[in-house]
């Protein structure tokens, strides 16, 4: 697809306004006989399309700003690039446990009880009705007696 000269100069005031405030000046409001045609394209603050946000635009919507070149993508600020983040809004919580798929994990070895509160996050707790809560695994399923 080519683009006319003129395609382009029209354009300039949108990609002005995309760039932010202080890439240019906002634009001139119309005035004198033209300012109260009764067009609100030609009213002072009316809709134009040359100076409406680019969401706003019957024509489409403007892609948001992409980072410049080789600056990585984080939104979860983790460490881990949102293109090889399986959890690009939840942030890794760097346990030693599966830290590089990008995802939480609260409850490593799956056995009901959290991390935070487990004293063998990596090994499943056997449920044997001796210190069932602790997290950890147990060999006999209760106190030994002589």
């Amino acid at each position: 697809m080519s683009l006319t000269r003129t395609t382009m100069l029209l354009s300039l005031p949108v990609l002005l306004w995309a760039c932010g405030p202080s890439a240019a000046p906002p634009p001139e409001e119309p005035s004198g006989p033209a300012a109260t045609t009764g067009d609100p394209s030609s009213e002072p603050g009316g809709a134009s399309p040359m100076h409406e946000p680019p969401g706003d635009s019957p024509v489409g919507v403007a892609e948001p700003p992409r980072p410049p070149a080789g600056r990585l993508v984080d939104r979860d600020a983790d460490g881990i690039g949102d293109a090889g983040d399986r959890c690009p809004d939840d942030p890794e919580d760097r346990d030693g446990f599966q830290d590089e798929d990008g995802c939480p994990d609260p409850d490593n070895d799956h056995d009901g009880i959290m991390d935070v509160m487990d004293a063998c996050p990596n090994q499943p707790e056997i449920r044997n009705g001796w210190q069932d809560d602790d997290g950890c695994p147990d060999a006999a399923a209760g106190p030994q007696g002589p």
